[in-house]
């Protein structure tokens, strides 16, 4: 394989892992809370001789950063719908019993009084436990601004857990906006100052259109480049065969 189909290939990857992302935030535009995520890439050995004096730069796919941005708030009037205003990550226990963190305030109760996501995930308090709340004689419900659940008939029955996380950016995704801690990452502590909003979602952060113009730009250069190394093998094949035929 010639210089011009390594550099090509390795744009070809670094082109296929965008387009990857970029996919993925375009089908979670419209989940609550989600985050984007964006590919950071690297050029290594530039080489101005390939193509007289244009350069041309070996790509390297340095991995990837979350867009930590807010979303909009959306009023929902819905009480079990709350937002976080400031930094801090809503923790849910996984229906597989993994600790996931993400901003999804899409709340529901299931048939045995736990405070869940639509997906099944539990909310957790700031102990790390899941949140259970009475099944009757609850009462209307009401969310203060510190997570602090309480039902009109009850009192307070918990407490919605919002933590810090630092290291953010070395977190996993899960999927459905949802980011677990790698190995040996401390644990997160819990964040202050930042307000829980009732009845209001936080929405992805997710720009739809400039997801789909930047889709649509990685394509072309995908198929640019995939172009470009058809001709080269092209290119190759036939200097081969004029060798043959000479000898």
């Amino acid at each position: 394989m010639t210089e011009t189909s390594h550099i090509s290939m390795s744009l070809a990857t670094s082109l296929q892992r965008q387009l990857d992302i970029t996919a993925n935030n375009i089908a979670n535009a419209s989940t609550a809370g989600y985050k984007g995520e964006h590919v950071v890439f690297e050029s290594l050995v530039q080489d101005n001789a390939l193509s007289g004096q244009d350069s041309a730069a070996f790509v390297s796919d340095t991995g990837s950063y979350i867009d930590t941005r807010p979303g909009a708030l959306s009023q929902t009037g819905n009480p079990l719908d709350v937002a976080l205003h400031g930094e801090g990550w809503f923790s849910y226990e996984t229906p597989d019993g993994q600790q996931a963190y993400g901003r999804d305030g899409s709340f529901t109760i299931d048939t045995q009084g736990n405070l869940t996501l639509l997906s099944g995930a539990k909310v957790l308090d700031a102990g790390g436990a899941a949140i259970q709340l009475p099944t009757q004689g609850l009462g209307e419900i009401n969310i203060s601004d510190d997570g602090t659940i309480s039902g009109s008939e009850t009192g307070p029955v918990g407490r919605i857990g919002v933590f810090n996380i630092p290291e953010i950016q070395s977190y996993k995704r899960l999927g459905a906006g949802m980011l677990i801690a790698p190995e040996g990452a401390a644990k997160p502590a819990q964040a202050e100052g930042t307000m829980v909003r009732q009845g209001s979602l936080e929405l992805s952060n997710v720009n739809p259109v400039r997801e789909m113009t930047r889709l649509i730009d990685v394509q072309r250069a995908y198929e640019r480049t995939n172009s470009l190394m058809g001709n080269a093998d092209d290119l190759r094949r036939d200097s081969l065969k004029r060798i043959m035929q000479a000898v």
